[in-house]
């Protein structure tokens, strides 16, 4: 049961636009340049649905882990995906791809972010994942593009989701929001 059913939609409903759950943020003010569009992201952006590794995949090391304090919130962009529950599926991207057009408004952040999964449509959820070298993922709801979910049956669900197209091992760290 890889694509989305009525019961995980019953659940993560409704979809969002992005900050629209960020009390200090707004598309109008924070939505920059490069962050709008996916079209070059396309052959890089993995759908869950194949239930494979996604592409450009690398694990974060049980050392990194504790190191980079990912259980807490922290975040180590040289192992992170970035995942996004859209109308149909998960989406993931390795967050160190790079995004020239990002770089030329962000050049502390000239990498991808969570609006180009989606080309800055709706989502139900976003966050960040690492791929353990010991068989876990970690999962956070770190977006402030589409996290910041307001309940926490809808962040089980998404995890549920998640299990459902095959992740296993799903340990859910903490946000930080």
């Amino acid at each position: 049961m890889p694509a989305l059913n009525q019961q995980h939609i019953a659940i993560l409903s409704p979809l969002i636009n992005p900050f629209q759950r960020s009390p200090e943020k707004s598309m109008e003010k924070n939505l920059l340049e490069g962050e709008k569009h996916n079209d070059e992201f396309l052959p890089v952006i993995h759908d869950g649905i194949d239930n494979q590794r996604p592409f450009q995949y690398v694990e974060i090391s049980v050392e990194e882990l504790h190191i980079h304090k990912i259980l807490k919130g922290g975040s180590f962009a040289d192992r992170c995906f970035l995942w996004v529950i859209d109308s149909t599926s998960i989406k993931i991207i390795y967050e160190k791809t790079r995004n020239i057009l990002r770089s030329s408004s962000r050049p502390d952040k000239p990498y991808v972010c969570h609006t180009n999964i989606t080309a800055c449509r709706q989502a139900y959820l976003g966050g960040e994942m690492y791929f353990c070298e010991n068989g876990n993922i970690y999962v956070n709801f770190k977006s402030d593009r589409y996290g910041r979910p307001e309940t926490e049956e809808k962040k089980k669900m998404a995890i549920q989701y998640m299990m459902d197209v095959g992740y296993k091992n799903i340990i859910r760290a903490e946000d930080l929001f």
